[in-house]
């Protein structure tokens, strides 16, 4: 792996990111930027003086993820193309950020808009969930599932971001069964201003965020919501969204989890169906949801041996 890439993925700062980039940006031959969605793209073709490309991750949206090989260092790598070099710097500069097994690897980026990231040889979550009966999981697995994100998502909130795209696409799950949450297009600084536009998938949008209202790290407790009520159910569970209402969730309230699955634990409903509150303050933090989901896990491997309980950080740990 080239000098440049190897210092990104070490740094810790956005600034120290920023830096690293533009002497990558430099190094890197001058390309010209055209439109690089995955219509344009072609297996076999050179996507830089490092890069030949092998296949496509994701096809859909204007920034494709493929699988690459590069050359530099030997190895294959996800890449996501973007149109401009700035987006991609801006992504590169919020994984770099962050390390955790529950995340994607940050590798590297480069002109004129390519994200570098561990290859994760798995499927996307959604994927599974379709290939089984009734498009859902075992209650077990979906909370193991479940807790895995939370943890990348209280790691993401620690070191000062909000995902804001929490959803089964958005997660690989690698041989072995580790979940790992990629994708942070929609990610954003906690204390950053909030942006004119609203962040996330639709029916995965926190209400507070639908309304261009303050997000914070509630707003991916929503998400995560979302996704634990569809991996119990194989079903959304605000439905009825159309061009007049795109955001049901912002005034309806949850389809009850257990009219889809009698046999969820009434408690485990409740759980879920607390992290769906419209309000942000009436949800739990994810330090303090994620023991509680593991009472239900009574079936397959558990999460931690048997009388130990993960305590949360003191007050200010993040």
């Amino acid at each position: 792996m080239t000098d440049a890439v190897s210092k990104i993925g070490k740094s810790k700062s956005p600034r120290a990111v920023r830096s690293a980039v533009r002497t990558n940006a430099q190094r890197t031959a001058k390309i010209t930027t055209k439109d690089k969605s995955a219509a344009k793209l072609k297996i076999g073709s050179w996507l830089g003086p490092d890069l030949t490309l092998l296949g496509f991750i994701d096809k859909g949206g204007p920034e494709p993820v493929c699988i690459v090989w590069n050359h530099a260092a030997w190895c294959p790598m996800a890449c996501k193309v973007f149109q401009t070099f700035k987006r991609a710097e801006r992504e590169a500069e919020i994984l770099a950020a962050l390390s955790h097994p529950n995340i994607v690897r940050f590798l590297g980026v480069s002109q004129p808009g390519h994200l570098l990231m561990e290859f994760l040889d798995g499927k996307p979550l959604d994927s599974l969930m379709a290939a089984k009966p009734h498009q859902r999981l075992s209650v077990g697995d979906a909370l193991r599932v479940a807790i895995h994100l939370g943890g990348a998502l209280q790691h993401v909130h620690d070191k000062g971001f909000l995902h804001l795209d929490v959803k089964p696409n958005n997660v690989i799950v690698v041989r072995g069964g580790r979940p790992v949450l990629y994708d942070f297009g929609s990610a954003r600084l906690r204390d950053a201003k909030r942006p004119s536009h609203i962040d996330g998938t639709d029916p995965y949008i926190a209400p507070e965020e639908c309304l261009r209202q303050e997000a914070t790290p509630a707003a991916d407790v929503f998400g995560l919501g979302v996704t634990i009520y569809e991996l119990l159910t194989g079903a959304l569970p605000f439905p009825g969204a159309n061009r007049r209402d795109p955001f049901p969730q912002t005034h309806n309230k949850p389809v009850p989890l257990r009219t889809l699955r009698p046999r969820v634990p009434a408690g485990l409903e409740a759980l879920v169906h607390l992290c769906l509150a419209r309000d942000p303050a009436d949800r739990p933090a994810i330090a303090d949801l994620l023991v509680p989901l593991h009472d239900f896990v009574r079936t397959g491997p558990r999460m931690w041996p048997p009388g130990f309980r993960p305590k949360a950080r003191p007050a200010g740990g993040g």
